[in-house]
């Protein structure tokens, strides 16, 4: 953070204004700030900090001031000094209008205006025939023209400056407080407007709020309600600053200032298109998060209550759709919000849940979410919204968005079965798409395995609702557990073998990949499972093994039960236990002297199916495999699911340990240890597999029999 700009306060303010200028900030569309012209940036309006961050980081972009009219209030608090010193005026500062159009003449400083001019804090804005309305209590205020003025205005001065139609030139350059020093840029003003949203938006007391009125005097109660809501944004939540495409002003004046003398006249017919024209790219440009989705749909959907999974499913498809229709998006969401779907934990649902649970907009039973909308659609006051009902102020945001809202509209009309049609139609495709798209990465690479080999297999069996879930070892690939799949198949049921991302191709698109990833092919898989069939096992193999154990956590209640076939938990490989560390710590000395030339990327496997298996290790790749042995080792006492723990006895990769370390760490109560006699790691495959089928087998017939009893 640039320094020079802070004041020399107390250390109270030094503290808050650091705390504010390092928020949590994402810029984007920086490509679209003109270099060289002067420029006017045009923004929504939802809190005071705005004034300060925006123009702030915009400064630390261009090594240019940004000047923004704030109020007067906001002058005789400590922050005072350092608006100044930023480039803001108050509201009264005298020969304002001309200070700006001087500086948007001249480029020597750019100028933000928020042209809904108050903060709009329940975010409630309509299209009212050709103009924006921002609704307070129940009045409409028009968006203000001011900046498409100022814009077009200094436009027109400087046409008359370079066509020598200004009479007093003298008397000009005074009014404008253009001296020697000062000289009219070439280029053209240009308005550039941005959208600011927030990633998300709470209420709560925390340490900044107790701060602030120990040095500010007679707090009033509204200004108390923005200091919650703005220290809580400064403090969790993500500012997405949106800087769109600019409006070039001589663009429009080019052909009528020909014709037409009078600079009112020719203000007055463009400055309210042109206010509308950016208006509304930067209500559409708003960056949906996963709050405008939730509270979207809770809105949209037609019944009183729904059922949880049906709920989540919803969300998910209305993101996918947000995606494909390149709606502006947080990407954040793209890390894991399979677990949405895939019966596990998903931190941005449960964060937003809360919040409708304890506004008393949802209700919850075992399987249902009951919607109050009476409470949601409630608008309290313009000062009371955000504290009171911020999720209506999340709704106001997105209603605006006519393809969002449509897209949705569609969603909730479609019953249970329609949507888990569609969603299983996505997944499998996003399964296809993601393999096609890494093969085709990597197809002129020599190594690259055979199309087959990597593709996800499929074997079904019309008449059982169970599904099997098969999953192949590190650096290997779905042919890997083929044999054994199709053993378990030819017994009547129905059995999946995924792709676990950056496998099946060549090393270095294993390189490439987080055991995240590996994991999130497995919650694809097994949701794909749960849309078709009414119990899941999943049957792991080496690093599938520890893919399966971690798979426990998910609350699936069909999920009845997992086998793990020399789980990879401790290697035998001294190369991973010693040289891998060692080569890690070697590599990252190397890098940071910039001698990457001698860094040792890989070592060599020889593989038992090296016509599967790749035949190198990426040094990356070995510290993801070590990473999730690591994790999975924590979760083994939370591990309570039915589970067949498979290993062989003279394993040469996996030590044999493993199997007993998990036998004895979990907690289920079902749990069973067979130590077969083999001395190589790939049991599933080859001649002698009859012994682990048939324990593979019989196990799930147990628990087949037992389900049915239940």
């Amino acid at each position: 953070m640039n320094k020079d700009l802070l004041i020399n306060s107390s250390g109270v303010v030094l503290n808050i204004l650091e705390k504010i200028l390092d928020t949590n900030i994402e810029i984007k569309g920086i490509e679209n700030i003109p270099k060289n012209n002067p420029r006017i940036f045009v923004a929504n309006h939802f809190t005071r900090i705005e004034a300060l961050i925006v123009p702030y980081a915009l400064y630390e972009l261009t090594n240019k001031k940004v000047g923004v009219i704030a109020d007067d209030s906001l002058f005789n608090t400590y922050f005072g000094d350092f608006l100044k010193d930023l480039g803001a005026m108050p509201i009264s500062a005298p020969f304002r209008n001309n200070i700006m159009l001087s500086d948007l003449m001249t480029g020597d400083k750019d100028w933000m205006i928020f042209p809904e001019a108050n903060m709009v804090k329940a975010k409630d804005i309509s299209k009212e025939g050709n103009h924006f309305c921002v609704k307070i209590d129940g009045t409409c205020q028009v968006v203000h023209t001011g900046s498409a003025f100022f814009a077009l205005y200094s436009q027109l001065l400087r046409n008359d400056y370079f066509n020598d139609k200004i009479k007093d030139l003298r008397k000009f350059k005074r009014k404008y407080f253009l001296d020697e020093s000062k000289n009219i840029s070439n280029d053209e003003t240009m308005i550039v407007p941005i959208n600011i949203s927030y990633s998300k938006l709470r209420t709560g007391k925390n340490f900044l709020l107790d701060m602030v009125p120990r040095f500010m005097d007679k707090i009033g109660k509204h200004f108390l309600e923005e200091l919650e809501i703005e220290s809580n944004i400064v403090l969790n939540s993500k500012i997405i600053i949106q800087i769109l495409k600019p409006l070039n002003t001589q663009d429009l004046l080019v052909d009528l200032y020909k014709k037409e003398p009078n600079h009112n006249k020719i203000i007055n017919k463009y400055r309210y298109e042109l206010t509308h024209q950016f208006m509304d790219r930067i209500y559409k440009s708003l960056t949906i998060s996963f709050d405008h989705i939730f509270t979207l749909l809770i809105f949209l959907y037609p019944k009183k209550s729904i059922n949880k999974n049906h709920f989540k499913r919803m969300i998910y498809l209305l993101w996918n759709e947000i995606k494909h229709n390149c709606l502006n998006y947080d990407k954040d969401l793209e890390h894991n919000i399979i677990n949405l779907i895939a019966y596990e934990e998903f931190e941005p649902f449960e964060d937003i849940l809360k919040i409708a649970i304890k506004d008393n907009i949802l209700y919850e039973d075992k399987l249902n979410y009951f919607i109050d909308k009476s409470t949601l659609l409630n608008t309290h006051t313009h000062h009371t919204i955000r504290l009171n009902n911020i999720l209506r102020v999340i709704l106001n945001e997105v209603l605006i968005i006519d393809r969002l809202n449509i897209i949705a509209k569609d969603l909730v009309l479609k019953d249970k079965k329609q949507i888990n049609t569609q969603l299983l139609k996505l997944l499998e495709k996003n399964d296809k798409d993601e393999f096609e798209n890494d093969y085709n990465k990597y197809r002129d690479y020599e190594n690259i395995k055979p199309k087959i080999t990597g593709q996800s297999r499929y074997y079904n069996h019309t008449n059982s609702n169970i599904c099997i879930i098969t999953v192949h070892g590190f650096s290997s690939s779905p042919q890997e557990v083929e044999q054994m799949s199709e053993y378990l198949h030819s017994k009547g049921v129905n059995v999946y073998s995924p792709r676990l991302k950056g496998h099946g191709t060549v090393p270095e698109d294993l390189k490439e990949r987080s055991w995240k990833e590996w994991y999130f092919s497995l919650s694809r898989a097994i949701v794909i499972a749960t849309l078709k069939y009414k119990k899941i096992y999943v049957v792991g193999f080496s690093t599938g093994g520890l893919l399966a154990l971690l798979s426990t956590k998910k609350t699936y209640i069909e999920f009845a039960g997992i086998i793990c076939i020399n789980a990879a938990l401790h290697l035998n490989d001294i190369r991973v236990k010693t040289l891998i560390p060692a080569l890690s710590f070697w590599n990252d000395i190397l890098n940071a002297v910039h001698a990457n030339e001698y860094t040792k990327k890989y070592i060599d496997n020889k593989a038992e199916n090296p016509d599967i298996n790749y035949d190198k290790f990426y040094v990356e790749s070995i510290k993801q495999l070590s990473d999730l042995m690591s994790k999975t080792r924590k979760i083994l006492s939370d591990i309570q699911s039915p589970i067949l723990i498979i290993q062989a006895k003279d394993d040469p990769v996996v030590n044999p340990t493993s199997a007993y370390e998990i036998f004895d760490k979990i907690k289920s109560k079902e749990k069973e240890l067979v130590i077969l006699e083999r001395k190589n790691h790939v049991i599933i495959k080859g001649d002698d597999t009859k012994e682990l089928y048939d324990e593979i087998f019989k196990f799930i017939q147990r628990h087949k029999i037992k389900a049915k009893d239940d």
